[in-house]
């Protein structure tokens, strides 16, 4: 009997499988969002459970366009439940009730007739919720920080298909789908859905699925994008994709508030050229005079990628209505910037993360991140 290709794996593991729990990474990339949702579809079309989860998750607000974009929870509940086992074949029961004290919860049973005894009680612990867990986008399982780290044992005995496209990735699962040529996990997940036949594909799935190509790939203008990533782009439109759609919400819905504080982020642009690093450093007065957010600063990093020819590495310092100072970095494809900068207690990918620090000025920050940068771009 031939061997079964990992695609087939993958389709055998989904049919045999009721009810799959899709796992982002903590802080996921838009492409691990819309790959994540193109895959929740697919599974819904396939005519099983799925839930998609991701460590205290938040919908960006350009993308509630994305379909089911509402459907990732932050936290991962009831995934086992435990039984108490009550033997009435002595006596039946006339009610039932339950009361928090404190840190105990106290059922109440009381018999028809006769009495309970301990001998009549019994507690197991119930199947999981999900028996097949699928990761996106993630090189490890600690990615999906506390989602993983609360449910050790979950990940231990279920079976775990890895879909990836990191050359960083541990390869962690039963089955690892891992296409490091691929420009982004959504593109591995469209020829897993064109590898299991040509009728899974529809409008919603095509759309999620160009949001993660589209994202991952800076609208086509990054150097990663192949002529593969580009007829599969071409075919997803016929397929319904709706790009127009994509590009507004993803690239041109931006407030006046966060054009302001692009505006202050150019302003301060430094640049060393040779290192292909480019940074700028902000202060509480920039957000306060904008009236902006954190969370409208990783577009300021896409706009340097897309724009600057020499923005490989881009990285921003920033405090924020506190005594702390926060920090984005993002790399070549060709540095780890988790590795690089682990003693900073880095969170996100291996390409982008973000930090915070305590006891160290933004000086101090600039001329570790610069140096650690030249280094690493001089020693590979």
């Amino acid at each position: 009997m031939p061997k079964r290709t990992k695609e087939q794996q993958i389709l055998a593991l989904l049919k045999q499988s009721s009810s799959i729990l899709i796992c982002l990474p903590q802080h996921p990339s838009t492409d691990a969002i819309a790959s994540g949702l193109g895959l929740l579809a697919v599974v819904e079309k396939m005519a099983k459970k799925g839930k998609v989860v991701s460590a205290d998750f938040q919908l960006p607000a350009n993308h509630s366009f994305l379909p089911k974009s509402h459907e990732i929870f932050d936290d991962l509940t009831s995934l086992r439940k435990f039984i108490i086992s009550i033997d009435i074949s002595k006596t039946s029961i006339e009610e039932m009730s339950y009361n928090i004290e404190g840190d105990k919860a106290k059922i109440y049973v009381a018999p028809k007739d006769g009495m309970f005894t301990e001998n009549d009680v019994h507690t197991e612990m119930g199947d999981y919720a999900f028996d097949l867990a699928i990761t996106v986008d993630g090189h490890d399982l600690e990615n999906l920080g506390r989602i993983y780290e609360q449910n050790v044992d979950f990940f231990y005995h279920t079976p775990i298909i890895n879909i990836d496209h990191s050359p960083e990735n541990t390869h962690f699962g039963q089955v690892n789908m891992i296409n490091v040529t691929a420009t982004s996990t959504s593109e591995i997940i469209f020829e897993l859905v064109q590898d299991w036949g040509h009728d899974i594909l529809d409008e919603y799935i095509a759309t999620n699925l160009l949001t993660g190509m589209i994202s991952k790939t800076k609208s086509f203008q990054s150097g990663s994008v192949t002529p593969r990533s580009l007829a599969i782009a071409s075919h997803l439109i016929s397929q319904g994709a709706r790009r127009e759609e994509i590009v507004k919400h993803l690239y041109q819905s931006k407030q006046v508030s966060t054009l302001k504080l692009w505006g202050r982020a150019l302003s301060k642009l430094q640049a060393d050229i040779e290192h292909k690093i480019v940074w700028s450093i902000l202060t509480q007065e920039d957000f306060t005079q904008t009236q902006t957010k954190e969370k409208d600063l990783p577009d300021v990093i896409d706009e340097l990628i897309i724009n600057t020819p020499e923005a490989r590495n881009v990285f921003m310092l920033y405090t924020d209505f506190g005594t702390e100072i926060k920090g984005l970095i993002s790399t070549a494809p060709y540095l780890n910037a988790l590795e690089l900068f682990a003693d900073l207690n880095p969170q996100g990918t291996d390409h982008f993360v973000r930090f915070t620090q305590k006891n160290r000025s933004l000086k101090e920050l600039e001329e570790i991140i610069l140096n650690r940068l030249r280094q690493a771009v001089r020693g590979r």
